[in-house]
């Protein structure tokens, strides 16, 4: 299976997908769609939290079908007792990306280099770079918003919203990965055909576009980082925020130095100024990585070098080895640029063994 058209999630459920209560709450204005608040189970004390992120030119509506398989599975453990001692209740919330769907402001800036947008680096990265902080503003205010749908308890109280998960498609796969870095109530994210290297990822773009900020330069590329396409401030607010660009020492360089630093080829103090990153951003979380191999817009080599380095780190004998940092990654071969059921169906029971508690502490390289 090779790429879909247009849209990554266009062939991901055929069979009938689970019901699912739905209510959509306006919420700092934002629609934002909750799911499964019906099917909550009685005297539950905790909630978790799924949040979906759809992809680039799509809406939050064709993130509802992994909302109900996910939400649908985790009931049916919680009824058959395997969803550990003390199981959490799941809902799911999704919402439209900024310029997406209900927010759309301007067509073009969701379109890439070669749809004639002169401002792709920027549009996009800024695009989902804003996505993850509404992100963080609604998990702030949604408790709010649901509390009066929340199941009470013969005692008389109602559970809390205490556990939060993402999961994000392509550019929501984008967002998934700054969220679990930026916000430290997300404890938990799955990145499908998502990209933690912004700036590897942009430079082999505009090598694939041949756009004049890329072959202008001698050698072509060399000056990318600082043109107008790609502006200073832009490689400021990536090097701030993105997890290759915050957490590598290389910067933009971690391709060709990433094996150095699997191999101890970074100095002692930096190994301490970046474990305390480390601590500080990814301390006990837990990440799932679900890519394409034969995917051309998010190529999964243009971000290996990076996950190289990070599961190094995390790895027996690495400097964040006692980080208790799970990074699951898997590669479908023949996938493109799309989630296929297989892929989906992997998401929905990470997410629920994540829930009960099965997904081991350590890395898996």
């Amino acid at each position: 299976m090779t790429s879909s058209p247009g849209n990554p999630m266009a062939y991901t459920y055929s069979s009938p997908v689970p019901p699912v209560s739905s209510t959509v709450y306006p919420v700092a204005g934002i629609l934002t769609t909750v799911y499964g608040l019906s099917e909550l189970p009685p005297n539950i004390t905790e909630i978790a939290c799924l949040w979906l992120l759809h992809p680039r030119l799509q809406t939050q509506a064709c993130m509802a079908p992994l909302a109900a398989h996910t939400i649908t599975q985790w009931n049916e453990r919680i009824r058959q007792g395997k969803a550990g001692k003390k199981p959490k209740g799941l809902i799911a919330a999704s919402f439209d990306a900024r310029n997406h769907g209900s927010r759309e402001v301007d067509k073009i800036a969701n379109e890439a280099w070669r749809q004639g947008n002169e401002r792709h680096a920027i549009d996009m990265f800024s695009c989902y770079h804003g996505s993850a902080l509404d992100t963080t503003l609604l998990l702030t205010h949604l408790p709010s918003y649901i509390h009066p749908s929340l199941p009470t308890s013969a005692a008389g109280s109602k559970p809390i919203l205490s556990t939060n998960i993402v999961l994000g498609i392509s550019l929501g796969g984008h967002t998934a990965w700054s969220l679990l870095l930026s916000d430290p109530r997300i404890s938990a994210a799955v990145s499908i055909i998502g990209c933690p290297d912004y700036m590897s990822l942009m430079h082999d773009r505009a090598r694939l576009s041949k756009i004049k900020a890329y072959t202008t330069s001698s050698p072509p590329g060399s000056k990318f980082f600082g043109s107008d396409a790609f502006p200073p401030a832009l490689v400021d607010a990536v090097r701030a925020s993105d997890p290759a660009g915050l957490l590598s020492p290389f910067g933009s360089k971690m391709s060709a130095n990433a094996q150095a630093g699997a191999e101890g080829g970074i100095s002692l103090a930096e190994k301490r100024r970046l474990r305390s990153l480390f601590k500080e951003r990814l301390q006990g979380k837990s990440i799932l990585l679900l890519s394409g191999g034969s995917d051309k817009m998010v190529p999964y080599r243009i971000f290996e070098p990076f996950l190289k380095y990070l599961k190094g780190a995390a790895a027996k004998g690495g400097f964040f080895e006692d980080g208790q940092f799970t990074i699951e990654d898997h590669v479908y071969a023949g996938v493109g640029h799309a989630t296929t059921r297989e892929m989906a169906g992997k998401a929905e029971e990470w997410i629920c063994d994540w829930l009960a508690g099965e997904v081991r502490r350590e890395a898996k390289l």
